[in-house]
C-alpha cells in the first residue's frame, strides 16, 4: 500500500501571512487553539491514525502543554519555523538561527530529535533554494514538506518536481528529502487539492478519489490543515475580498470533510518520520 500523510500546521489563526492585513495585530485576541487541538487529537484517535504536526517554536514556548498533548497522543512533532516568518524574507544566517532555535524548543518538550520541517506559507523560492536545504541539513533536519510546485499570487516553484525526491540544486543533490504538495491539472493550471483552501473547496469524494488515483500511480499524498480551519468561531477580520475568501471559505464544513477523508484513507496514513526511516522510502523516491 502506498503511504499517505495526515499533517497539521500548528499555529494560531493570526499567524497566517496575508498582504491586505497584518494579522499579528490580533495576536492578543482570545484563542481557541487548545480546544481545536483537542478536537484534532480526538478525531485522530477515533480513526486510530497518527499525524505529523508542524509546530511554531514560539507557540511551543508559550503553550508547551499543547505540544505535549500532541506528542503524548502519539503524533510526530516537526518544525514550522519559530514565528511563521516567510523564508524568502530571511537571509541564510537568519534562517539558520530560526531553525536552530525552534528545534531546541521542540526537542526540549519531546525529548526527541526533530527531523522534519515545513516552510511557513510554502515560502521556498528561487532566491533561497541555494541554501535552504543546506541550512536544514546542518540543523539535523532529514525531510522537508515545504514546496508548492506551481505558482500562485503568493508562493510557488512551478518548475520544481512534484514527486518525493532529493532535490538537485545547481547540479548538486541535497541531503534533505523533499515531499512537495501534490497537484492536479485543472483548466490548464496545476493546483493543490488535499489541504488548506483547496481541501475546503473540493468535495471529499473528489479528494479521496484523487488520492486513490495518485496512489495507484505510486505517488504518496499529504493532507494538511490548520487548527483554525475547523473552528467555526474563528474571528472575522477585514481582509481583502480575495484573501477573505481564501481564509474563511467553507470552514463550517471542514471538520465533517476531514473526517470523511480520514475515514477513507485511515489505513494508509503514517507519520512522515516513520516513512522516511522505513523501507517504503526507497520505493517512492525518484
Amino acid at each position: 500500500m502506498t503511504p499517505n500523510f495526515l499533517t497539521f500546521d500548528i499555529e494560531e489563526w493570526h499567524n497566517a501571512n496575508f498582504s491586505s492585513l497584518d494579522l499579528r495585530l490580533y495576536k492578543d485576541s482570545p484563542s481557541n487553539l487548545e480546544s481545536n487541538i483537542d478536537k484534532i487529537i480526538d478525531i485522530c484517535a477515533e480513526y486510530s491514525v497518527k499525524s505529523t504536526c508542524f509546530v511554531l517554536g514560539k507557540l511551543a514556548q508559550n503553550k508547551p502543554q499543547i505540544i505535549k498533548k500532541l506528542y503524548n497522543a502519539g503524533h510526530e512533532i516537526a518544525s514550522h519555523s519559530y514565528n511563521h516568518k516567510l523564508i524568502y524574507n530571511m537571509t541564510a544566517e537568519e534562517f539558520d538561527e530560526d531553525t536552530k532555535r525552534t528545534c531546541q524548543i521542540l526537542e526540549s518538550l519531546t525529548g526527541e530529535k526533530i527531523v522534519g520541517f515545513r516552510a511557513p506559507s510554502w515560502s521556498v523560492s528561487e532566491t533561497n533554494l541555494e541554501w535552504f536545504y543546506d541550512v536544514l541539513y546542518s540543523n539535523g533536519i532529514e525531510y522537508s514538506s515545504s514546496v508548492y510546485p506551481a505558482k500562485t499570487y503568493m508562493y510557488g516553484l512551478p518548475d520544481f518536481p512534484s514527486h518525493i525526491h532529493y532535490p538537485i540544486i545547481n547540479g548538486k543533490t541535497k541531503k534533505v528529502l523533499e515531499i512537495p504538495q501534490s497537484l492536479i491539472s485543472m483548466f490548464g493550471k496545476n493546483v493543490g487539492f488535499s489541504g488548506g483552501f483547496f481541501l475546503r473547496v473540493f468535495p471529499s469524494w473528489f479528494i479521496n478519489r484523487t488520492i486513490t488515483q495518485m496512489n495507484k500511480q505510486g505517488n504518496s499524498v499529504f493532507v494538511y490543515l490548520h487548527p483554525h480551519e475547523i473552528d467555526v468561531n474563528i474571528p472575522k477580520v477585514n481582509l481583502s475580498k480575495k484573501e477573505s475568501l481564501i481564509f474563511y471559505w467553507n470552514i463550517r464544513n471542514t471538520e465533517k470533510k476531514i473526517r470523511k477523508i480520514i475515514n477513507k484513507q485511515q489505513n494508509s496514513f503514517v507519520d512522515i518520520k516513520s516513512f522516511a526511516a522505513g523501507p517504503d522510502l526507497s520505493l517512492l523516491v525518484r
